[in-house]
């Protein structure tokens, strides 16, 4: 069991922590046709806009309130309706995932109270969802906002009774914020594999993978889990949930749905990985597909490739929880010695890491760390480059945002054929340390040149 050292630094030099807003936002950006509103000053939504943007490299469909300092003394309730309004009347969204901030929530909003007033006087956009969390950026991180807002829609929008009827091939998947759209494709191909239909949510695999859509320029979310999608969630087979910071979620929906559930902390080994490919072989009675069973042995023969050159190493880790438990244990697995980890908020899930102490801090503590235990390579967001490039070491980049490399969000870390690439990255990293093997030159070996020919 870690023991949490709690962060007593009256401000973060290097900042770690991304705030609550951002991460409900990314949520509702898995939805289909939705727009995110965070209720807070246009500065507030325009840093969040452009983390995502940079991470993307897509349009980010966002709104704010626009409070000034006179609605921010005065009340900010108008503006709330007024931004209602104006999205219903020209967006024309499905959904709107009302977002609050660190000014709002100090100021003592009642979105709660503002958004049944809307829909009283307003019974006209009633076929418009919208969903309110409060997200303070003052308290949390990433992690728990994007929790905050899954919990929000499964609340507001999955009715609370056992369902009438069941789709016997459907498979709900809850998705948390560590996995790119890139691991959620590959998990919903798992899911495919065996003749079963999944349903992702939040599910970025189809509204932030990069495809240039050929309809017009749309300002909402394009792709993504749809409104009936979530409203007939209890209609499925099984659910899935990936992630620990979905757990409340998990126990939300189970208590509503009535359907079995199956936790994952990760799919980023081969045992966990394992686990889910046996529990989809169960859930459609069919047998494991042939290119599974190949991407297995793949995988088995890259641990066989790389544990020379990854066994041994030491690792520094500074990343939200849900990444810390993923990535801690992969890194246990090829015998990489988690020498530091950092996380930016308390979570629960982070008592059990295999190390004997967790950090909670910033990107100055990684840097102090991992220079007194001698790190050799480091897994952080780009934000943790500079301390790479100082202490001339590789930075295996993980988490929000990544802003100097393309096709982040493209990248696999699970499943068989992304655990294989991600122990072929860390081993590329680390490339640089290796030393070619001298020749061998036997001491018994005579000198040619001075033996006479003839004599």
């Amino acid at each position: 069991m870690a023991q949490i050292i709690p962060n007593k630094k009256p401000l973060a030099e290097q900042p770690l922590k991304v705030g609550q807003p951002l991460g409900a936002a990314l949520a509702f950006l898995g939805m289909d046709k939705a727009m995110p509103l965070m209720h807070a000053a246009q500065g507030c939504s325009a840093f969040a806009k452009v983390f995502l943007i940079q991470h993307f490299h897509e349009p980010i469909p966002m709104q704010s309130t626009a409070m000034d300092p006179i609605s921010t003394v005065m009340g900010s309730d108008d503006n709330l309706i007024q931004a209602f309004t104006h999205l219903c009347k020209t967006q024309h969204p499905k959904l709107i995932g009302l977002l609050t901030s660190g000014l709002t929530e100090a100021q003592g909003s009642d979105i709660e109270q503002s958004l049944r007033l809307f829909q009283k006087e307003n019974p006209n956009y009633k076929n418009t969802c919208i969903v309110a969390v409060n997200t303070p950026d003052f308290y949390g991180s990433l992690e728990t906002g994007y929790a905050s807002a899954v919990e929000a829609m499964i609340k507001q929008l999955v009715v609370n009774k056992p369902p009438t009827s069941a789709r016997r091939k459907r498979v709900n998947i809850l998705a948390s914020h560590m996995l790119t759209p890139g691991d959620i494709e590959l998990l919903k191909r798992y899911v495919e594999a065996f003749g079963l239909t999944p349903v992702v949510i939040p599910d970025l695999s189809l509204s932030l993978d990069g495809y240039l859509a050929e309809q017009d320029f749309t300002t909402l979310s394009q792709g993504g889990c749809t409104i009936e999608q979530i409203k007939t969630i209890g209609q499925g087979l099984a659910t899935l949930v990936i992630g620990r910071s979905l757990d409340r979620a998990a126990s939300m929906l189970s208590a509503r749905t009535q359907i079995p559930t199956e936790t994952f902390a990760h799919l980023h080994t081969l045992e966990q990985t394992d686990r889910l490919i046996m529990l989809l072989s169960q859930l459609s009675g069919r047998k494991i597909p042939a290119n599974i069973e190949r991407a297995r042995g793949q995988l088995c023969d890259a641990l066989i490739d790389t544990h020379t050159q990854l066994g041994g190493k030491k690792a520094a880790l500074a990343m939200e929880a849900d990444h810390l438990t993923a990535f801690s244990a992969l890194l246990t697995t090829v015998n990489i010695k988690l020498s530091a980890v950092i996380a930016p908020c308390n979570q629960p899930q982070l008592v059990d890491l295999p190390i004997d102490k967790v950090q909670i801090g910033d990107l100055s503590d990684l840097h102090e760390q991992a220079t007194i235990d001698q790190v050799d390579l480091l897994l952080s967001n780009s934000h943790a480059s500079s301390i790479a490039a100082a202490m001339n070491i590789p930075l295996l980049r993980i988490g929000i945002p990544i802003h100097d490399e393309f096709g982040c969000f493209a990248k696999s870390f699970i499943g068989y054929s992304g655990i294989r690439n991600t122990l072929f990255d860390l081993a590329n990293l680390l490339r640089h340390e290796v030393h070619s093997i001298p020749v061998y030159h036997s001491p018994f070996k005579q000198d040619l040149s001075q033996i006479r020919v003839g004599a």
